[in-house]
């Protein structure tokens, strides 16, 4: 099984590489012709204007998972957000590294999280979520199925001269490593090395490892998921375009060169000849102008005059039309590929972002079913079967839309009026579920604060215990206080 998964997993290595490389701003500049290769050689070797990069990261930026809720079944007893399993969530810092899994799956169409037991030898297990890269995992799913998992591998290179392979089964952990393959400069599938596989480690316990999930404990985040298609990621078809607009701004820089130091011409002038053999000196050096030369002619008829430059705008327009396909290709707002904005009213901002809002909304869909599974698998590990198999657990995701604050409070000012709740107002109001909950407790101490200032004032608001003496004033406080 190890075997056959890791060929799946050389197969995908090109297209992710590739992908990767967009992403990173390396790219190949296929559209240069050959004679443009050899006129200029490796000169734009390293240029890349790169709004892969942009793309990418316009969607990932946006999807942040706040929280998590574990229904009961009860309409009249609905669940708020789940306190221990945002405790799990701080503890691995996946506020963080979860816009490190969103961001990867964009670029490589797939990211992997896999939960174990930080440590499974102490009395009390606590979980541990990990990223992991496309490049060293993959998941099997069960025939038929593209929900149950049948196995997982992660494959990864040492620092010791070995690589290692991790196998992941509902019942077990199979642990392996190899001679990592001496470089040679063949690029080959790393299947493909001279040594086999060998059990890690020299004792059984080391090699084998039980699983008391009864799951596999790795799970995929695909981007765009398809039905019988690979997942694909966010830039999958800006690539070709974004070859050619590498290729016309580097033909905008050639012809800019020219226009700096334009092509001269000369006709009627009397070159000088050679007072021996009586030959015409062509010597290109008279031909360099500078602030300090001038060229000078005898014969009256001479003239001189430049070359025109080419029109650098018909280059401008061309980029600014690429520019926009990238942005309709890939549903990002064209706000993010100007430099500036001018003459945009709020409402065209608004209609702008939408197309990039509601492809959010659409990941938040898939992706809050595997963050979803990812908890399960957590509070398994913790021993809680409850939640650990409860199908109604709920990802609470913070706001895809972009808004003034001024629109966003307007907008719960009127859900208010309509009598949504107040923890759900504070929700949609873009607060964590750990912020409404310490907001709600300060709303209670100044509601307590204020029963107490009212227990000790009188109805025309002076204290009662004005003017009485000190055990007078006592008894007062003590009876306001049971009040």
């Amino acid at each position: 099984m190890t075997n056959v998964m890791e060929q799946e997993l050389d197969r995908r290595q090109a297209k992710i590489t590739l992908w990767n490389n967009f992403y990173k701003g390396i790219h190949n500049f296929g559209f240069a012709s050959e004679r443009f290769r050899q006129a200029f050689g490796g000169l734009f070797q390293d240029f890349a204007d790169n709004w892969c990069e942009v793309v990418c990261d316009a969607p990932s930026e946006r999807l942040c998972p706040i929280g998590f809720r574990f229904g009961t079944g009860d309409e009249k007893d609905p669940p708020s957000a789940d306190k221990e399993a945002q405790r799990i969530w701080q503890a691995s810092s996946m506020d963080a590294w979860s816009r490190v899994a969103h961001t990867e799956a964009s670029v490589k169409s797939r990211s992997f999280v896999l939960v174990w037991a930080a440590d499974p030898e102490a009395e009390e297990v606590e979980p541990e979520i990990t990223v992991e890269d496309a490049t060293q995992c993959i998941v099997a799913y069960e025939p038929g199925s593209r929900r149950k998992r049948k196995a997982a591998l992660k494959r990864f290179d040492g620092d010791d001269g070995y690589q290692y392979a991790t196998l992941y089964l509902k019942d077990e952990l199979w642990k392996f490593r190899r001679v990592t393959a001496a470089t040679s400069g063949l690029i080959l599938p790393r299947s493909l090395v001279l040594s086999s596989w060998q059990p890690r480690g020299d004792e059984p316990e080391q090699q084998r490892i039980d699983n008391p999930l009864d799951l596999v404990p790795m799970v995929e985040l695909a981007n765009r998921p398809r039905l019988t298609d690979d997942p694909t990621p966010e830039h999958r078809q800006v690539i070709p375009i974004q070859g050619a607009l590498n290729k016309l701004i580097a033909d905008m820089i050639t012809a800019s060169e020219a226009g700096a130091f334009p092509a001269r011409w000369g006709t009627g002038i009397d070159l000088p000849k050679d007072p021996i053999t009586g030959q015409e000196i062509d010597n290109p050096e008279l031909w360099k102008l500078a602030m300090n030369k001038m060229l000078r002619a005898s014969n009256p008829q001479a003239r001189f005059g430049n070359f025109e430059a080419a029109d650098l705008s018909n280059f401008v327009a061309g980029i600014t039309l690429l520019t926009e396909h990238i942005s309709a290709l890939s549903r990002t707002p064209p706000t993010y590929f100007m430099g500036k904005v001018q003459n945009v009213s709020a409402d065209g901002l608004t209609v702008a972002d939408a197309a990039l809002a509601s492809k959010c909304r659409d990941k938040t869909m898939f992706l809050g079913e595997d963050w979803e599974e990812i908890m399960r698998l957590a509070f398994l590990v913790k021993g809680d079967d409850k939640r650990g198999k409860n199908p109604m657990a709920e990802t609470i995701w913070r706001d895809v839309e972009y808004r003034t604050e001024a629109q966003h409070i307007d907008a719960v000012l009127k859900k208010k009026t309509l009598g949504v709740p107040w923890r759900q107002l504070m929700e949609d109001a873009g607060y964590t579920p750990t912020q409404i909950d310490r907001m709600e407790r300060m709303l209670e101490q100044d509601a307590e604060r204020a029963a107490r200032a009212l227990a000790f004032k009188s109805p025309d608001g002076d204290d009662f215990d004005r003017g009485l003496d000190d055990e007078g004033a006592d008894d007062r406080e003590d009876e306001g206080v049971l009040a």
